[in-house]
């Protein structure tokens, strides 16, 4: 695969976002469904979902992601916001369904209202109810955190025991940022394949669908969620030619849209050498 795209704007609702996607350069997009501040969902009835999957074709997009609202918590001790972000996740996998979109990716929320451990029970307690007699085609996601304050999933260790406690079959998006902010080091070679080492023991390579590829305004370790452009970062663009030669999946950039088509061409070029 290694087809290269970027999170694109619905505004003016989601059958405009296949022709976003393709006039920035992209062959795979991500979007929101809904916004991800908050709010009731705008409908997707079958005449939207046909004009969406019209727009895919019409504009050589290959896949379409959804990414979830900020504001989810699955691992909350208040069980009314755990609940209503068990629905939304719920949501989305139904929503993604109808318009075909490959993947819903989610983060798990924080542990700052109670321990640890029983935030991560929480979590794959939500996990579990999310996916109960779930029939649709859209596959659920869970997305590596930097480790910021009290979130959960920051590690692979951590990803692996949520998904295993839910007892079900969910694979991990990986964002490049977030993983450089908790320790794991991908700017070489050999550090790459350290991590890779580290993925393979825990969670399984095969678990990872996706890439989120972003550089990091922040250094190795630091745990902050601080997304840069491709080559202007402290993992660099050498991290990036190791990342898209170890894993051949879809890389979803989530830089700022200033220069966001530029990080396109860069990881297309990057790609192209790869391959050559």
């Amino acid at each position: 695969m290694r087809r290269i795209g970027c999170h694109v704007s619905i505004a003016g609702g989601i059958t405009n976002a296949p022709g976003r996607a393709e006039e920035l350069g992209c062959e795979v997009f991500q979007m929101f469904t809904r916004s991800p501040q908050g709010g009731m969902a705008p409908k997707i009835t079958s005449e939207i979902a046909e004009e969406f999957k019209s727009a895919m074709k019409a504009s050589n997009q290959a896949e379409c992601y959804i990414h979830t609202p900020y504001y989810i918590n699955f691992a909350s001790e208040k069980e009314s916001l755990r609940k209503n972000s068990v629905r939304i996740a719920r949501e989305e996998l139904e929503r993604g369904s109808l318009i075909g979109a490959k993947y819903v990716m989610t983060h798990l929320g924080s542990s700052k209202e109670g321990d640890r451990q029983k935030a991560m029970e929480l979590a794959a307690q939500s996990v579990k109810e999310i996916l109960h007699g779930y029939k649709g085609s859209t596959e659920l996601l869970l997305e590596i955190s930097a480790g910021a304050g009290s979130l959960m999933g920051c590690t692979f260790e951590e990803l692996a025991e949520i998904r295993d406690k839910s007892r079900q079959e969910v694979g991990v998006c990986i964002d490049t940022a977030h993983m450089f902010a908790m320790g794991y080091d991908i700017r070489t070679l050999k550090a790459v394949a350290e991590t890779e080492k580290k993925i393979s023991a825990t969670v399984g390579k095969k678990s990872i669908k996706l890439v989120h590829a972003n550089d990091s305004k922040v250094d190795l370790g630091e745990r902050k969620d601080r997304h840069d452009h491709i080559g202007d970062g402290k993992i660099g663009r050498d991290g990036f030619v190791h990342l898209l030669s170890t894993f051949d999946l879809d890389f979803i950039l989530e830089t700022e849209h200033d220069k966001v088509e530029q990080d396109i061409v860069v990881l297309k070029d990057i790609r192209a050498k790869i391959k050559t």
